[in-house]
């Protein structure tokens, strides 16, 4: 091995003075150019870096409005599907009401003891149309709610990212 490694290192040293015997520019000329080409180096990756940071404050600005307009969306949405749903369940809400007192009215005829028995069951109806309808109220509210928040969220992130 060590045999192969001598004239190796030789080889290196007569190849090297051979390379600065016959250099066509003088050391002084290779170091300006060496100098020049640095310099041409680092102005290009300071170009580079400007443009890099500009992009980034454009895709910042772009991300921040496509947030606060997605933001605006889920709001509009979630607030339209909460007044539907509300309408819906006052609607419902009325119906049920409706045909309650006309079972009330129509139930004149029966005996005293079948009355009571049928304005319990109606009111226990009502009571349970009633919870149902604000059950399903709370749970379109809650759902806006999350979607406001989730919506938040996005803008807070874009925000962040800034």
């Amino acid at each position: 091995m060590a045999g192969r490694l001598i004239p190796f290192i030789v080889g290196g040293i007569v190849g090297a003075a051979t390379a600065l015997l016959y250099a066509p520019k003088t050391g002084e000329e290779t170091r300006a150019y060496v100098a020049d080409k640095a310099n041409e180096a680092w102005g290009s990756a300071q170009n580079a870096g400007s443009d890099a940071q500009s992009r980034g404050q454009q895709f910042y600005g772009g991300a921040v409005a496509k947030g606060q307009e997605m933001y605006a969306n889920v709001a509009e949405q979630a607030q339209q599907a909460y007044t539907r749903a509300a309408a819906t369940a006052q609607d419902v809400f009325g119906a049920a009401q409706a045909r309650v007192q006309e079972a009330t009215t129509n139930s004149a005829p029966f005996a005293t003891t079948q009355n009571d028995e049928l304005r319990e069951k109606i009111e226990a109806a009502r009571q349970r149309i009633a919870a149902q309808v604000a059950k399903n109220a709370e749970g379109v509210q809650n759902a806006a709610a999350q979607i406001e928040v989730e919506a938040q969220a996005v803008v807070d992130a874009a925000a962040d990212a800034k």
